[in-house]
């Protein structure tokens, strides 16, 4: 029994001492990045560093670091020359990406991230409607982290199922994959405010094409089930109806008719009304109710795969659906007929609830 707990205890030894100690006081934390695009085929990266002020319990600024160079691995070693602690990227959570930078492809600057072992999967991406670096600049947030501030305002709208899912691993399974582009949300900052205007959409890793907030909604509804969530519809007289969905449901469907193959989008939404100004709800105003939501998105989310068609990206991953239908599936063949595919939108609303007036 004793060479066991001897055994032990020299195994737990050995273990401990692979493991490469970093005590918290002698590096530099940060919890948000930018990158941006610079002159000569060069990138900027911008850092935010955390600092507290002595003295002031709870008083928070953040220090920025930024420089221009070739490579993000070459920019990071000139960083810390400028640093009294080293950089730690353990704490990251939120890249931003300017849409300059965007446009012209993130396979470097993703591989370095995906590569990274102590890069979180849960790290939220988002691509910002100008410089990445001005976002930081914004005095957004005086009592909080203004890393932590960007981190929860995405993954509360995220949660909230207002924004698709996507964060890295769901970004980086996009990009790798077959028959499917990535997306992500797109900041914008006005004034001293920091807020979610859409969705900036992918092929491959170059951005091609946004989304207001109305749009991106109609593809979070195509693209994934919702427990919640607000919509709205203007009515034939005039009148605007708020309904909240209840629990979405979305399939997708290869169907074949005379003409030959095509795909049917199966949209279920059950919702309650929440809002419904100089309506009376009677049983047929809702009907009235229920088909105006189901052409009004019907229309929306037919126009938004024609688009999508025409820009020849593919975020909603139809091709990854027939893909997973179809033997010996060829992604080449799949984008030439991807233009011209029929695609129908069917959308299916059921009014559960009114509300407690009459």
């Amino acid at each position: 029994m004793s060479r066991l707990f001897l055994s032990l205890a020299v195994i737990c030894f050995l273990l401990t001492g692979c493991a490469t100690q970093q005590i918290l006081d002698r590096v530099t934390l940060f919890i948000v990045c930018a990158f941006d695009e610079a002159q000569n085929d060069q990138i900027e990266i911008t850092i935010a560093t955390t600092r507290f002020q002595s003295g002031k319990p709870g008083s928070i600024s953040n220090q920025l670091l930024s420089k221009v160079g070739y490579t993000s691995v070459g920019i990071r070693e000139l960083l810390d020359t400028r640093l009294d602690r080293p950089l730690n990227s353990g704490k990251l959570s939120v890249v931003l990406i300017g849409a300059e930078l965007a446009a012209k492809g993130l396979r470097n600057e993703l591989d370095m991230v995906l590569r990274d072992a102590q890069a979180s999967r849960r790290m939220y991406l988002a691509v910002v409607d100008g410089r990445a670096q001005e976002v930081l600049r914004k005095n957004f947030s005086s009592d909080q982290e203004k890393g932590l501030y960007l981190f929860n305002l995405l993954d509360m709208n995220e949660r909230a199922n207002l924004v698709p899912k996507q964060n890295l691993h769901e970004f980086g399974y996009a990009f790798l994959g077959k028959g499917m582009d990535p997306l992500l949300p797109m900041l914008r900052a006005q004034e001293d405010q920091i807020y979610i205007a859409g969705l900036a959409l992918f092929k491959d890793d170059k951005y091609v094409m946004k989304l207001n907030d109305k749009q991106m909604r109609v593809l979070k509804l195509l693209k994934e089930n919702v427990k919640r969530g607000a919509i709205e519809t203007k009515l034939s007289n005039g009148s605007h109806v708020a309904a909240e969905v209840i629990g979405t449901k979305v399939r997708y469907r290869i169907e074949k008719d005379k003409v030959g193959s095509y795909i049917s989008l199966n949209l279920h939404l059950p919702a309650r009304i929440v809002d419904s100004r100089s309506v009376t709800l009677n049983r047929s105003m809702i009907e009235q109710i229920e088909a105006s939501f189901e052409q009004d998105l019907a229309v929306s989310g037919k126009d938004l795969i024609h688009r999508f068609q025409k820009e020849g990206i593919d975020p909603l991953g139809l091709g990854d659906f027939v893909r997973s239908k179809t033997r010996n599936w060829n992604e080449e063949k799949w984008y030439r007929e991807y233009g011209s595919l029929n695609v129908q939108v069917n959308v299916k609303m059921d009014i559960e609830e009114t509300g407690i007036t009459k």
